[in-house]
Parts: C-alpha cells; sequence; structure tokens
C-alpha cells in the first residue's frame, strides 16, 4: 500500500489550494492499495477555509498552532511518498512549509517525490535544492495521478 502526502500551498483565500487535494484523491477513491495524508482534511482547516483567514495568525497562535511543523513532519516520515504541488497561488503567503517538507524528503531519498506546476521553467522548480528532491515532474495533479496509477498499482496476472 501506498501513503501519498499531498504537500503544497494551503491558502484560505484560494480554494484551489484545498481542491487539487480532493482531484487526486478522488482519482483513487476505489482503489484499496493507495491511502492519501490530506494535510487540510481536518477541522483546523476546514475553520480556516470558512473564515477565509490565515493559519498563521494572533487569534490562531493561542490555538495551538506550533503544531504544525511536527505534525507535518510526520507526515514526512509516516508517508511512502509524495505529490508536490509547486504552484504559487496565494503571492501573500510564503509557501515556507512546502519547502520545509521538500527539505524533509531530501533526508529520505527512498521516497518517491512527484512534482508538479504549470509553469516548470520557475525559478523556485529549477532551483537545485527543489530539483535534488523532486523524482519526476509533471504539469497537474492530473498527471501526477497517472503516474501513480502507471507505476504504483499492482497490475493482476504480472
Amino acid at each position: 500500500m501506498e501513503l501519498i502526502y499531498l504537500v503544497g500551498q494551503i491558502s484560505p483565500k484560494f480554494e484551489v489550494t484545498y481542491q487539487w487535494r480532493k482531484n487526486i484523491e478522488d482519482q483513487f477513491s476505489e482503489i484499496s492499495e493507495i491511502k492519501f495524508i490530506n494535510p487540510c482534511a481536518n477541522q483546523f482547516n476546514k475553520e480556516v477555509l470558512k473564515e477565509k483567514e490565515y493559519a498563521v495568525s494572533e487569534k490562531r497562535r493561542v490555538n495551538a498552532i506550533d503544531v504544525l511543523p511536527p505534525k507535518d513532519y510526520t507526515f514526512c516520515k509516516r508517508s511512502s511518498m509524495a505529490v508536490v504541488n509547486m504552484n504559487h497561488y496565494d503571492p501573500a503567503k510564503p509557501m515556507l512549509g512546502s519547502f520545509f517538507e521538500l527539505g524533509w524528503y531530501f533526508t529520505m531519498p527512498e521516497k518517491t517525490v512527484i512534482g508538479f506546476a504549470k509553469d516548470l521553467n520557475d525559478y523556485q522548480i529549477q532551483h537545485p535544492f527543489v530539483q535534488q528532491v523532486v523524482t519526476t515532474w509533471c504539469h497537474d495533479e492530473f498527471e501526477a495521478a497517472a503516474i501513480i496509477g502507471k507505476y504504483f498499482i499492482t497490475v493482476e496476472g504480472v
């Protein structure tokens, strides 16, 4: 079984940062050998999405937001692989968490990391720190799902 961590920007002001994760999960809803770690699938993210507020705020600081880095590190360690959305949807919010997660995956080179972005020539994507971590690149979550389907699902009779 593959346990795939869905890495990428999370911004309550851009619902696409939630939707791409649902799109990729839907591709495998009937496949028991593929499971996902979706960092948006919790009560905390439901609240910030509803309120359209950033997670990092004074209001949230008192609500134990400090658990986010160790929680995400645990997700990286538990996963067998990652799909990383490198599209930067919300320019007001840096992709700090995603870059930390890429750094953590760098320390686990045995794990496959599938990255995607609309512009694969973007500076951040071409940077050696990112290139050293991502196993393969594609343009969107549907192409990433196709790679998973082709290489990580067992075919009967083989």
